[in-house]
């Protein structure tokens, strides 16, 4: 089952109606979140992690970094100064 990012927005603007922005959702992000394969992240603080791609819940929600398939939340937020490294 694949997400949609589209669908995403379109629930946020359902629920928080003006008050939601996507500015912090980094579209490099988009296709990992949507076909949820694994990736692998150097951070901005030089951390090398791998996961899946979610969502923070909120007006506001960022792409985070789901470190195990149990994962339910994740501290790794998911920004445009973050590289995702090809194998």
């Amino acid at each position: 089952m694949t997400k949609s990012y589209q669908e995403l927005l379109n629930r946020k603007r359902r629920e928080y109606g003006t008050k939601f922005s996507p500015r912090e959702l980094s579209k490099k992000f988009i296709p990992f979140y949507e076909n949820e394969n694994r990736i692998k992240v150097l951070f901005s603080s030089g951390e090398i992690k791998r996961g899946r791609v979610g969502v923070t819940t909120g007006w506001v929600p960022a792409f985070i970094l789901m470190l195990t398939s149990r994962s339910r939340a994740s501290s790794w937020i998911l920004s445009n100064k973050d590289k995702i490294i090809i194998n």
